[in-house]
Formats: C-alpha cells, sequence, structure tokens
C-alpha cells in the first residue's frame, strides 16, 4: 500500500509494518504512476496545488476502475473524498465530512506553509481547520467566548493562508481586546492545547489502512479513454524514467512549500 503525505504527518511516528511505503505529497501523475504498481490500496492526505499541477481527479478514478482501494484525508485527500466519494472514494475524518456536507467549502480551509522534506515539512503557518478546531477548544475549556472566538476566526480567514500564524491573528489590535495580557494568556494556553485536526485524521487514515478496515472499490461507473488522458499518462510515465526532471508545458516546480495539509 502507498500513502501520499507530508506536514500533516510530520512529528508521527510512523508504524514500521512494512506494509505501507510513505511517499511524498500527491502531484499529478503520482495516483497514475503508483497505479502501475499495483497497490492494494492508495492512501492521499497531503498535496501540491500552488505551481505544481494537483492529483487529477481522472487518475483517482482510473485507480478505482482497476480495483483499488482509495482512501483520502485531511487535505487534499479529504478534498477530493468529498469530491469523488460518489464513485467509490473512501472518506476519513471530520475535515473530509465537513466538506462532503458543505460546512467548508474553500480550499484556503487545509492550505498552509511548511518547511522542506529535509526538515520533516514542519508547519510554518496554521490552517483554518486547526484554528477552528483550536478556539473551538478554547471555548469549551472556557479560555475565551464564543464571541471572541468568533472574532478571530473572521479576522484569520481574511489573511492570506501563507501568512496566517497564531502571532499574526491574535496580536492584530482588532482582535486583541480585551489587551495584550489576555493576547498574550491565549497564546500560552495555544501553545499547551493546540487541535491538530488534520494530524489526527491523516492519523485516522493511517491507522485503516494498517489495520484493513477498508474494501477495494466495486466502480459502476465506465472510464472513457481520452485524448487527454492518453496523452498525459504518455507524459507521466517520462516521469518514471527522469523521476527528478521539472514539469513543464505551463506548470512551474515551486510547490515545495505549499500544500494542502
Amino acid at each position: 500500500m502507498i500513502i501520499f503525505a507530508g506536514p500533516s504527518l510530520a512529528n508521527v511516528a510512523l508504524p514500521g509494518t512494512g506494509i505501507i511505503e510513505i511517499r511524498p505529497p500527491v502531484r499529478q501523475g503520482d495516483v497514475y504512476l503508483a497505479t502501475l504498481e499495483g497497490p492494494s490500496a492508495i492512501g492521499i492526505i497531503d498535496g501540491y496545488f500552488d505551481g505544481v499541477p494537483s492529483v487529477w481527479h481522472k487518475e483517482i478514478l482510473w485507480a478505482m476502475s482497476q480495483g483499488i482501494a482509495v482512501l483520502g484525508a485531511s487535505s487534499m485527500g479529504a478534498l477530493r473524498a468529498a469530491e469523488l466519494d460518489a464513485f467509490g472514494m473512501i472518506g476519513i475524518g471530520s475535515i473530509y465530512g465537513d466538506y462532503r456536507d458543505g460546512v467548508l467549502e474553500d480550499d484556503d480551509e487545509v492550505a498552509l506553509t511548511h518547511g522542506p522534506e529535509e526538515f520533516g515539512f514542519a508547519p510554518l503557518s496554521v490552517a483554518m481547520v486547526n484554528l477552528r478546531a483550536t478556539l473551538a477548544a478554547a471555548v469549551l475549556a472556557q479560555v475565551i467566548t464564543q464571541h471572541q472566538a468568533d472574532a478571530v476566526i473572521d479576522h484569520a480567514k481574511a489573511i492570506f493562508f501563507k501568512d496566517r500564524t497564531w502571532d499574526k491573528v491574535l496580536r492584530d489590535p482588532e482582535v486583541a481586546e480585551p489587551g495584550p495580557d489576555h493576547c498574550q494568556n491565549l497564546l500560552d494556553w495555544i501553545a499547551e492545547n493546540e487541535v491538530d485536526q488534520k494530524r489526527d485524521d491523516a492519523c485516522l487514515l493511517l491507522d485503516r489502512m494498517v489495520t484493513g478496515q477498508f474494501q477495494r472499490p466495486v466502480p459502476d461507473f465506465l472510464f472513457e479513454q481520452t485524448d487527454l488522458w492518453v496523452h498525459s499518462t504518455q507524459k507521466w510515465q517520462e516521469r518514471r524514467k527522469e523521476p527528478d526532471a521539472p514539469e513543464v508545458g505551463g506548470y512551474r516546480l515551486l510547490g515545495d512549500t505549499n500544500f494542502f495539509s
């Protein structure tokens, strides 16, 4: 089995089962190439999107048409699962559920910046889904009121995802009321109690695959071999010969720090 993941599994002790191979965040063509290897299941957690073509819905459909279970959670996987669960993709976790039910709609809810692979994809900004989950916990703990939490969420949503950090969100005068001391107290509480919803959902997917809690799909759709599909698969197969070659054709390989995660 193969899982595509990055920052969502940062600092997570991965099981040494030997039955799952963890690969970097998925980009377009990776699911197609993984399918050629004949795994029983493919898990999608994190994926490229900014400057690199994102994993294509059609390659996920093709994987399922070949009898391979495709599971999604946490980030890019949650988005694709919400879009393709009607075709048999298996969505896992609360983030997937919120996209499926229309509670979440924007892609930036799961987007963040992070460090390179050599440093374990360490997150450098905070995704909205984690921010929302953490503030909900703070309200339950009576650290802040629901009114204050709503104000912080509105302010955070207006910040570009690459710049969205707890410091930037909470130290803004508009949300720092009733004062800097309260802001610092909240930051201290978050440092000890931050909820990482993306990690929690990613771990659920990992557990489902390790324990074999999934079924191979029985597709009820006809996969169309379009001209674009044939052209794309030929291009992706060239990648197998030169795996480090940059993408061409209008895309640039700048996505090393940008993931849905």
